[in-house]
């Protein structure tokens, strides 16, 4: 039939489900907020559409074609025109073993898919897992796994900026310490990218003494990291460094014309600084600074066209930055509203995942029409 979209900001699940209706559905994906777990929205929703695999995950903030969601949950469906074949599977101990966790969710994928020519034109991807996890450790493994070449995107879950406790959902199962994935046989084509708005700078400098497991970086050019960085933006010490700081003036890895933005958000003992995606010692970075992020959404748009004449839907992974950004400057309608054309949904992540772990980005997939 057709991609279809809802949304509630409350846990009206029948509504909800009632408008993703439709015959013969495949897939459905969907976000919601934490404190709609005790409502059970994984199980409303496998009930309601017993032979399709459903994947979820919680969200701070959605997205959908009838307006951005603060709270509440948001939802799209794809029927038998849009998907062939659906393989999912989900894996617990993210948090103490992201690796081990992907791999097992790997080779069970793999015997799923054993017998089918997996090719990444034709099948996609969609991971979520704890927000609270070392998700660089996970989607490295998928995207190095050789047996499972295709696009793997999607995003880490969130909570209100609370940092307890983050969920993932696949059929009827729910949990705070897992890995879910869905991977799709398409019938239509589609399109992922990845865009950051921010632009590098020409000031770049050596990370030299870091400790990735903990997302900290303890020493840039040979300095302490913190004080080096204040320095770097005008400040008088480590002590005047500021959220906005972080939000406003990100580190970047710069590929070609291609940014990979790493945020750092905390000051640690004065002298290491936390990022949202973990820096190895030896990597060269740039200073980025604040470009416009609604300008830049429209030529994700624009670029999606380009390759697909007729998009009719979208998944979007936004990072809780933009959307932390998006508050301050009020543009969240004005965001959504970029999309609107769209039969979409989306939500915003504690990391966003398109071959590696991102942050400050929007990765997005674009699903075109029926051939």
């Amino acid at each position: 039939m057709a991609i279809k979209v809802s949304s509630r900001n409350n846990g009206d699940f029948a509504g909800l489900i009632q408008e993703i209706d439709q015959p013969n559905v495949k897939s459905v994906i969907y976000f919601y907020s934490v404190e709609l777990e005790p409502l059970q929205p994984q199980k409303a929703i496998k009930d309601a559409f017993p032979k399709a695999q459903c994947i979820g995950a919680s969200m701070i903030g959605g997205w959908n074609t009838n307006g951005a969601v603060a709270r509440g949950i948001t939802a799209m469906s794809l029927s038998s025109d849009e998907v062939d074949q659906v393989f999912t599977v989900i894996k617990e101990g993210v948090k103490d073993d992201p690796r081990g966790a992907a791999r097992k969710a790997i080779e069970d994928l793999k015997r799923s898919l054993a017998g089918q020519r997996v090719t990444p034109d034709e099948y996609l991807g969609i991971i979520v897992f704890d927000g609270l996890c070392l998700g660089e450790e996970i989607i490295r493994e998928f995207t190095m796994e050789k047996g499972l070449t295709i696009p793997m995107i999607g995003g880490a879950a969130a909570d209100e900026l609370e940092f307890k406790r983050t969920l993932v959902s696949l059929n009827e199962k729910m949990s705070g310490d897992g890995v879910a994935v869905m991977v799709m046989k398409m019938k239509i084509p589609f399109f992922f990218n990845h865009y950051v708005h921010y632009i590098p700078t020409n000031t770049s400098f050596l990370i030299t003494r870091a400790e990735p497991a903990k997302r900290i970086v303890w020493e840039i050019d040979g300095k302490p990291a913190a004080p080096y960085y204040a320095n770097i933006l005008g400040l008088k010490g480590a002590e005047e460094i500021q959220h906005s700081h972080f939000a406003k003036n990100p580190l970047g890895v710069v590929i070609g014309e291609t940014v990979y933005t790493r945020s750092p958000n905390a000051v640690i003992d004065g002298t290491g600084l936390q990022f949202y995606c973990y820096i190895e010692a030896g990597t060269k970075v740039h200073l980025l600074k604040q470009g416009d992020l609604l300008k830049n959404s429209r030529n994700a748009l624009d670029e999606a066209r380009e390759y697909l004449p007729d998009i009719q839907g979208a998944l979007l992974f936004n990072c809780i930055l933009r959307y932390l950004e998006m508050q301050e400057y009020k543009t969240v309608d004005a965001f959504n509203d970029v999309f609107k054309p769209l039969s979409f949904i989306g939500f915003n992540t504690f990391g966003e995942e398109l071959f590696t772990h991102h942050n400050q980005t929007l990765t997005a997939v674009f699903f075109g029409g029926q051939q």
